[in-house]
């Protein structure tokens, strides 16, 4: 086979290395999108195997390149931290014999001369990336850590029948271009999810408070929760909510989860932080739902400094909502507001939490 081709997207296919080795014919016989290397192959093939289009995908990996380079950043697969290179010395044939490393963002130094600590660090990633668009699918792929996203994903995207280019990607809720590298995104590790939503572009937000009171907190320990139930009045798909920021502190635990018609949708727990206008977390869900008309959209959350320890948090909070319908957004009367049915730390109709929903139209 050529190794330049593409092949198409099968659902009962799986990816296995067609670069590295001579291709041997395999069976297939395992639903999955992850590539295998030729022991792993070896083992699963029995009887005859055929190779064709209809069960291959081609390999996403790219040519292998120094790990090691002064001034440019390595990920360490033993810690899951990143170092930048200060300082480095090779041998005649380019292999590292000595380096000076920092934590990416620190200043205090380590020098590395023993092979096997040289082996921990790595140039390149294990991303897996959902897809949600007409059909929902993940993909795995190992980027290098400076290779932008339009290069490094257009292949895995193209050999699973996909244009990167009607996608939005996402990384820990926020929206990262695809002219970024896995270098410059903050938290990132080996093994992490990125989301891709189909053309959607940016959301419409409906903001159902007045007012944000600045005057007194909401008091937040992760005790009870706080709901709220919004009713379109028409299709909508459901991307997002927001929560009221600490007042003094920079981050805290939440727990949140979205019913569509008692049907929970998700459910997770997360930490809030980098707030937004000062006063708000904004958060984007891990998928985008559909949601009919006249349908309930249920918000839950339970907040605290740390859940573990219910720890007391002060919120900012909203104020006037009962006239959510003379707030100025976008599609004016698009949403009926009801208190959540589980709501027991005062959020409702009139005040608290959930100012905003992030939604799509159709």
């Amino acid at each position: 086979m050529e190794k330049s081709q593409v092949y198409s997207f099968h659902k009962e296919s799986f990816y296995r290395d067609t670069l590295g080795e001579d291709c041997l014919p395999f069976q297939n016989i395992t639903s999955s999108l992850k590539e295998f290397n030729q022991a792993e192959m070896k083992k699963k093939g029995d009887g005859d195997i055929v190779m064709s289009e209809a069960n291959v995908i081609k390999s996403f990996k790219g040519q292998t390149s120094l790990v090691f380079n002064k001034g440019k950043l390595v990920y360490d697969k033993k810690t899951h931290e990143w170092y930048k290179v200060l300082d480095l010395k090779t041998d005649d044939n380019y292999k590292p014999i000595w380096a000076s490393i920092a934590k990416k963002g620190g200043t205090d130094s380590i020098e590395i001369t023993k092979e096997e600590d040289f082996d921990h660090f790595t140039n390149a990633l294990t991303i897996l990336i959902k897809i949600e668009g007409q059909k929902s699918l993940t993909i795995e792929t190992t980027p290098k850590i400076y290779d932008k996203f339009e290069n490094a994903f257009e292949g895995p995207f193209d050999g699973a029948g996909e244009q990167l280019m009607s996608y939005k990607l996402f990384f820990n809720s926020k929206m990262i271009e695809k002219d970024q590298s896995l270098a410059t995104i903050d938290g990132i590790k080996d093994g992490d999810i990125l989301y891709a939503s189909e053309g959607l572009g940016k959301p419409f937000k409906f903001n159902r408070f007045q007012e944000v009171n600045t005057s007194w907190g909401w008091s937040n320990s992760g005790g009870s929760p706080d709901g709220i139930m919004f009713k379109p009045t028409q299709n909508i798909k459901v991307c997002g909510f927001s929560t009221f920021a600490a007042r003094e502190k920079d981050s805290y635990e939440i727990r949140y989860r979205v019913r569509i018609d008692g049907v929970d949708v998700e459910d997770e727990t997360i930490v809030g932080t980098n707030w937004e206008d000062k006063y708000y977390f904004r958060h984007r869900l891990n998928g985008v739902y559909n949601a009919s008309a006249g349908s309930k959209i249920e918000f839950t959350c339970w907040i605290a400094e740390n859940l573990a320890n219910r720890s007391y948090v002060e919120t900012f909070s909203g104020q006037r909502g009962d006239d959510y319908k003379d707030v100025e957004n976008e599609h004016m009367g698009l949403f009926e507001i009801e208190s959540g049915g589980e709501s027991c730390n005062g959020t409702g109709v009139y005040s608290g939490h959930f100012p905003e929903i992030f939604y799509y139209l159709g």
